[in-house]
């Protein structure tokens, strides 16, 4: 399985970055696509629950999931596992819920592209994970 464009291929493999490509069948019988990246690191002041305290997060795990029609389809949102909370303890603008993709719960990170912020046939994962990086930085 691997429904991923050359591009985004060339690009995984020259940065070095773990993924792992998912996929699972939806009650209505459509299909439903993702990429994962375990222990992806940032910058920032995000943090998790441990124990009942807030522990800083430099990696988390992220989910990209991918559109029928991707590349020229733009990506849109992406999700977190676990979940993030600032450091007073506040879910960050726009990530307040939690949705179960590929049998476990992901954070949703409701973020879109403005519809000129995607070139179709240009940009691919390498400019989506630096706008995820953005985010994950502002939190």
């Amino acid at each position: 399985m691997n429904f991923l464009p050359e591009d985004d291929q060339e690009y995984l493999e020259a940065k070095g970055l773990a993924f792992d490509l998912k996929e699972e069948s939806l009650p209505d019988g459509t299909q439903r696509r993702g990429i994962v990246f375990p222990g992806l690191g940032f910058e920032g002041n995000l943090h998790s629950s441990v124990d009942g305290q807030l522990v800083r997060r430099s990696a988390c795990d992220v989910m990209i999931l991918i559109p029928h029609g991707y590349s020229t389809t733009k990506l849109d949102c992406f999700y977190t596992m676990p979940r993030l909370k600032r450091a007073d303890g506040t879910d960050p603008d726009r990530a307040t819920g939690e949705t179960e993709v590929f049998g476990s719960k992901w954070q949703f990170w409701s973020r879109h592209l403005a519809d000129g912020d995607w070139r179709p046939g240009i940009d691919g994962l390498d400019t989506f994970l630096r706008y995820v990086w953005v985010e994950l930085r502002a939190g």
